[in-house]
C-alpha cells in the first residue's frame, strides 16, 4: 500500500518524518515506495520495473510513475532504456569502494569545518532524529531506519554550508545503505546505532576539528569493514 509522505510520518509512530514535507507530489510517494523496495532488496539488480504494474499498485497514472523513475535514474538506482524499459541498476565492488572514499572525505572535511560550532537547536534536532532512528531499528523498520540515518548525516553535513556537495553525500549514503541493508539477515540493533551516533554528535559539538573528522572517518570505515563483503557485491552486480 502506498502512503503520502505525511502519512508515513504518522504510520511510523516516531513523531518526526524523515521525508521532506515541502512537496505533496504523488511522484515523490511513488519514488519512496520504489526506493524502499530497492533498499530492502525486494527489487534486485537487473529486475525490470513495469510502469503499469507500479501504477496499479500505487493507484496512480503511468505519467506519475515515469516522474518517479526519472528521479530514481538521477539517484543511480535504475537504468532506463527507450526500447528495453527500466531495470534496477547494479553496483560493482570497485564502484562501491569509491563511493565509500568520497563519503568519508566529505564527512571528514565537514567535521573539521563545523566542530564545536553546532547550535543547541541543531544538536537537539540531531538527538530527535537519532531517537527516531533507534526506534525504527528496534521495530526492524529497515527502510525508515535508513531514511532517518540519511537525514541525520545530511542535517550534520548541512552545517558546513557546502551546498553543492550535499547531493553527492546524499547519493553516497543512499548507495551505501543499498549495499549494507539489502542483504541484512539479522535484526537492526537500536542500542548499537545509538552508541555510534552519540559519538558523532559529541565529537562534532564539543570536540576539536580533528576529533570530529576522526569520528566521521571511523563511522564510515566501520560500515565498510562490517558489511561490504565480496559476497554482497556479487549479489548486487547485474
Amino acid at each position: 500500500m502506498l502512503h503520502s509522505n505525511s502519512d508515513r510520518s504518522l504510520i511510523s509512530r516516531f513523531g518526526i518524518s524523515p521525508w521532506s514535507t515541502s512537496s505533496n507530489r504523488k511522484s515523490d510517494a511513488v519514488y519512496n515506495y520504489l526506493e524502499e523496495q530497492i533498499i530492502v532488496g525486494a527489487l534486485k539488480p537487473g529486475d525490470a520495473i513495469a510502469e503499469q504494474q507500479v501504477a496499479d499498485a500505487c493507484d496512480c497514472a503511468q505519467g506519475t510513475v515515469r516522474e518517479a523513475l526519472f528521479k530514481l535514474q538521477q539517484s543511480g538506482l535504475v537504468v532506463r532504456h527507450d526500447y528495453k524499459g527500466t531495470r534496477i541498476a547494479g553496483i560493482s565492488h570497485a564502484e562501491a569502494v569509491e563511493i565509500v572514499k568520497i563519503r568519508m572525505q566529505l564527512e571528514e572535511q565537514a567535521g573539521r569545518m563545523i566542530a564545536s560550532k553546532i547550535s543547541s537547536t541543531v544538536r537537539d534536532r540531531l538527538f530527535e532524529i537519532l531517537d527516531a532512528m533507534c526506534q525504527a531499528a528496534d521495530d526492524n523498520e529497515i527502510f525508515l531506519c535508513s531514511a532517518y540515518d540519511r537525514l541525520f548525516h545530511a542535517t550534520l553535513f548541512s552545517q558546513a554550508n557546502l551546498k553543492g556537495l550535499e547531493p553527492i553525500l546524499e547519493r553516497c549514503a543512499l548507495h551505501m545503505h543499498r549495499v549494507t541493508l539489502s542483504h541484512r539477515d539479522i535484526p537492526l540493533d537500536g542500542s548499537s546505532i545509538h552508541e555510534k551516533h552519540i559519538t558523532i554528535i559529541e565529537s562534532h559539538c564539543k570536540g576539536s576539528p580533528e576529533e570530529a573528522a576522526r569520528a566521521a572517518r571511523e563511522h564510515v570505515s566501520f560500515l565498510f569493514d562490517r558489511w561490504m563483503s565480496e559476497h554482497t557485491f556479487r549479489e548486487l552486480s547485474v
